[in-house]
């Protein structure tokens, strides 16, 4: 996103790449400020702010997704603005608006937002447009609000500046701007190759550093490493300067990293010794961890908030979770059942070994939706009905009892919570669907913003799929279409005699039964990624 204050020119020139930032969703920033004890605003019904907005790829989603819903975004560069504009006409959207706006030149009179975004701005721009943001944080959040602000930090930071330093320093010689980038590649190349990779600590830390660096977009590279500000901090100073203007950090938009699950036990008790306040032993752990980014909360310093969070703080709020149930190799339908313990596996490797029958039949539940979520409160019914009549406990009881597991394990980053669900389904409909908006941005690119707020790639045959799922089109009315269209397929080559053991391939017509059969195998993959949409999700 484009630094508000920098002079405009540079991302007019080179606009940075406007994408969705999941964590800065109203969906998590009001399910966290709930876990805190506050009364946020309804996300369905609120207005959000993004300073520095670009295009939109973060607003534009979540405008479609809540329609009664009204947001705002800012930019200093115009060309950013303008692309984002017709995005927003042909969805006919008319509750957001992106405006080309300095956020010095913000005013009073544009009222009170329940949530303000500032994804990558504040780290990128001089102290009073900083200073300015946090004011107009202080000033238009409304009473329950949470503004979302990010910025880079140190000690993580040092290294990467270091980087920075040298790019600059080598680009200072040359003027045109893709040349500037162009040179810093070139340098980050030699330094790459000169550099032993497991030499010693240093030069392995720079080794991955520079490896970063060469695996990224030209605009990541200029306005991260090129341009003029880029001031990195560390936590407790982040924090002095919101409370200077009147604000309090709340938490971090990922809750697990509060938690120091990866040390051990004497870590930790260390750790209460010498951090005794929130803030202490965060920056602790910034120190332990080489933290090198943040995307903190805030909210007003008179909100009396409630760190003490009780299981009872999730109710009404959303679930899910990457989980698969692992079968014993011996396992058979009648001991399935009498097993004292189920495992499941969650997608980052670690298993959860469980024998309540409630937790089993909801971690059931969410492994056969996932990636969609349902409301706890729904999914302790589901899981108290899937046992049998005389032996399910009271609703309350199996509610209190998802409440506390699923605290524990949000803590651990093994399920998500969000005080809306996102829309999306694993469930084919004979007339599948996604939304306008993912339709719209299959016609125009290959990436593509999911129900869930992330980015996601297709390829030309998905695309083509994807802009025919209006929702009233069967799975055979899509195939015969792509027929007609003249989609081809890649096959092996009956006269392949090269020796070379890599498949030769060649285009083939596909006739219209393989070619539902492979949409058919898209529409899997869909589902997988958070790209169909619900009925009640389809604009």
């Amino acid at each position: 996103m484009s630094s508000e204050s920098t002079p405009p020119f540079s991302y007019d020139e080179y606009p940075y790449a406007s994408y969705p930032y999941a964590s800065s969703h109203p969906r998590n920033l009001a399910a966290l400020a709930q876990l805190f004890g506050m009364q946020p605003a309804d996300v369905s019904r609120c207005r959000v702010l993004e300073i520095g907005s670009a295009a939109g790829g973060n607003l534009i989603p979540m405008a479609a997704r809540f329609p009664d819903s009204e947001f705002l975004g800012l930019d200093a560069s115009k060309r950013q603005i303008e692309e984002g504009k017709p995005v927003i006409d042909a969805l006919s959207l008319t509750n957001i608006t992106l405006r080309h706006q300095d956020i010095l030149e913000f005013d009073s009179s544009e009222g009170k937002f329940d949530f303000i975004i500032c994804h990558g701005v504040y780290s990128w721009v001089p102290p009073e447009v900083q200073k300015k943001i946090l004011s107009v944080c202080r000033h238009h959040l409304a009473e329950n609000g949470v503004a979302y602000v990010s910025y880079n930090t140190y000690p993580g930071w040092y290294l990467r500046r270091g980087v920075r330093e040298m790019m600059s320093y080598h680009a200072s010689g040359f003027d045109d701007t893709q040349t500037k980038i162009n040179q810093s590649r070139a340098l980050v190349d030699f330094l790459a190759s000169a550099v032993q990779q497991n030499q010693d600590a240093h030069e392995k830390l720079l080794h991955e550093e520079l490896s970063i660096v060469r695996a990224s977009e030209d605009s990541y590279i200029y306005h991260e490493h090129l341009e003029d500000y880029n001031e990195p901090l560390f936590f407790h100073q982040f924090v002095s300067r919101a409370e200077a203007s009147g604000l309090r950090f709340m938490c971090e938009a990922q809750f697990a990293s509060m938690i120091p699950n990866e040390y051990g036990d004497e870590t930790r008790e260390t750790l209460s010794k010498i951090a005794p306040g929130l803030v202490q032993m965060e920056q602790y752990l910034d120190f332990l961890r080489n933290r090198k980014f943040r995307q903190s909360l805030l909210c007003h310093c008179d909100v009396q908030l409630d760190r003490a969070i009780g299981p009872e703080r999730l109710k009404g709020l959303y679930v899910n979770s990457p989980l698969a149930e692992q079968q014993p190799e011996d396992a058979d339908a009648d001991a399935d059942e009498s097993r004292d313990t189920h495992v499941f596996e969650h997608a980052s490797g670690r298993t959860l070994t469980v024998g309540n029958p409630i937790q089993v039949n909801a971690f059931r539940h969410l492994a056969s939706i996932w990636p969609c979520d349902i409301s706890i409160d729904a999914l302790a019914d589901i899981a108290r009905q899937a046992m049998p009549a005389e032996q399910r406990p009271g609703i309350q009881e199996c509610h209190h009892e998802l409440y506390e597991t699923f605290l524990e394990l949000y803590s651990s980053s093994l399920v998500g919570l969000y005080a809306a669900s996102s829309g999306c389904t694993v469930e084919l409909d004979p007339t599948p669907g996604t939304t306008e908006l993912i339709r719209h941005q299959a016609e125009q690119d290959s990436r593509v913003t999911n129900l869930r707020h992330e980015s996601v790639h297709l390829d030309d045959f998905e695309r083509e799929i994807i802009k025919r799922m209006d929702g009233v089109a069967t799975i055979d009315q899509i195939a015969a279409a792509l027929l007609d269209y003249g989609v081809a397929m890649q096959a092996e080559s009956p006269d392949a005699e090269s020796p070379d053991p890599k498949t030769e391939l060649q285009s083939v017509t596909p006739t219209q039964e393989q070619l539902r059969a492979v949409v058919e195998q898209k529409l899997q993959r869909f589902a997988q990624t958070g790209l169909l949409a619900a009925p009640n999700a389809r604009p």
